[in-house]
């Protein structure tokens, strides 16, 4: 299967699958726990990490870290397929231990459960991890290697495989490194442990550092709801994280269910104050913020299209049409996803808005003539309804009030109501 046909499929499945939240919290998790069919070129390279996303959305975080490192697809990714001791094949390869650290867990500085920075007593950052950090967990997840290919003969590294049952790779004790390692936050592994033990070892020590209760908290809610939540936002989300209620940590759908039912994230508690500013009521307390995100190119088409009871068809020929906006579908070009997590708006950058990094001009011009070229052929590739736009075509008031309900949720700016009339 080709790239372009599981392109095809991510945007089919995106517009017309009916667990529509657990798609989008898949999607969420993919904006920062990134593999590419840049590297990932084949359907089997790609879409069992598509798979892992989504039958974990709404599980548990130790368990999503646990099913990436050790597949394939994230092997072959970031590296850690037939990473081995010193002295055999090469030596241990740091890529992944940098990365599960850096943009998967935890992040570069610790964090307050607020998401701000701690500070060290002289008012600078504290580091998360320092080099030996890297060099001590990625000896410590050495010894994987591919799935051995049916019909063949393990080898101690594998050639890269995929097509097995359950991709997962294969461990290779004599790859391992099995001495005893120092990790980040006061972490130890004793020598002499396994491959699957120092592995489990290094996932635990990340699952329980303190800052990835809002780190994450960070990046799904700028994921989802907001790019500018407020510190009491995140130290809610993070909190949920640590903790569900019941005594778990990492539980994805009690962190879900935080964020979209958050006052902060619910529209419908949302007052302007005298200036126009919204604000809402938490603990009797007025919270001021800055409200909403900047639609990816892909969901702006794909929620237009399903606002619109559209559909997008199996065997699409669109993505290729988001090439031109700067988000080639399953393609982002880095490990940091589309877009840099910490981009901020150039004209005002006191406030993050990540996706505006591939929002140019040029972008815009090519999502309105995108929406353009939908609405000039609602019966194509996608499709749309026009049908209760066509009936009132006659009556501006009626076509305004369609408008608001379909495309507004019924809360169109009584300005721009005036201005479209």
């Amino acid at each position: 299967v080709s790239t372009s046909n599981v392109a095809s499929d991510t945007l089919h499945r995106m517009s017309t699958a009916p667990d529509q939240l657990r798609q989008k919290m898949a999607w969420a998790l993919g904006q920062f726990i990134v593999i590419s069919m840049t590297i990932d070129i084949y359907a089997d390279q790609y879409v069992p990490y598509q798979a892992i996303l989504s039958a974990d959305a709404f599980g548990n975080f130790r368990t999503l870290l646990g099913d990436i490192t050790v597949s394939p697809q994230m092997g072959q990714y970031l590296d850690l397929a037939n990473s081995n001791q010193a002295g055999v094949g090469g030596g241990a390869n740091e890529n992944y231990a940098r990365e599960v650290m850096q943009i998967f867990t935890i992040g570069l500085n610790y964090l307050n459960l607020d998401g701000s920075l701690m500070l060290d007593g002289q008012g600078n950052p504290r580091p998360t991890y320092l080099q030996p950090d890297v060099v001590h967990t990625a000896a410590a997840l050495t010894g994987w290697t591919y799935p051995t290919a049916p019909g063949q003969t393990p080898q101690p590294n594998n050639q890269p495989y995929f097509d097995s049952p359950a991709p997962v790779m294969e461990t290779r004790q004599a790859n391992h490194d099995t001495t005893a390692k120092t990790l980040i936050n006061g972490c130890t592994l004793p020598a002499g442990q396994t491959v699957v033990q120092d592995t489990n070892g290094v996932l635990d020590c990340l699952f329980n550092h303190p800052n990835v209760g809002p780190f994450v908290a960070i990046r799904l809610i700028r994921n989802l709801v907001a790019s500018n939540p407020t510190p009491g936002y995140i130290q809610r989300v993070a909190t949920v994280f640590n903790n569900n209620g019941m005594g778990v940590r990492g539980d994805l759908k009690a962190v879900l269910t935080a964020i979209l039912t958050d006052p902060e994230a619910r529209q419908d508690t949302v007052t302007l104050d005298a200036g126009g500013n919204p604000y809402y009521m938490l603990n009797g307390a007025s919270v001021s913020y800055t409200p909403g995100k900047l639609k990816d190119p892909i969901y702006f088409i794909v929620s237009f299209v399903r606002t619109m009871n559209g559909a997008i068809p199996p065997g699409t020929v669109i993505p290729w049409n988001f090439v031109a906006m700067g988000e080639q579908v399953n393609q982002p070009q880095s490990v940091f996803g589309y877009w840099s997590p910490l981009y901020r708006l150039p004209l005002k950058p006191t406030l993050s808005g990540p996706e505006y990094q591939i929002y140019t001009p040029t972008e815009s011009v090519e999502e309105a003539n995108m929406l353009q070229t939908i609405i000039s052929m609602p019966a194509s590739d996608p499709n749309i309804d026009l049908s209760g736009f066509n009936a009132a075509v006659n009556s501006t008031p009626a076509l305004l009030d369609l408008a608001d309900t379909q495309l507004f949720y019924g809360r169109m700016p009584l300005a721009l109501r005036k201005a479209l009339a």
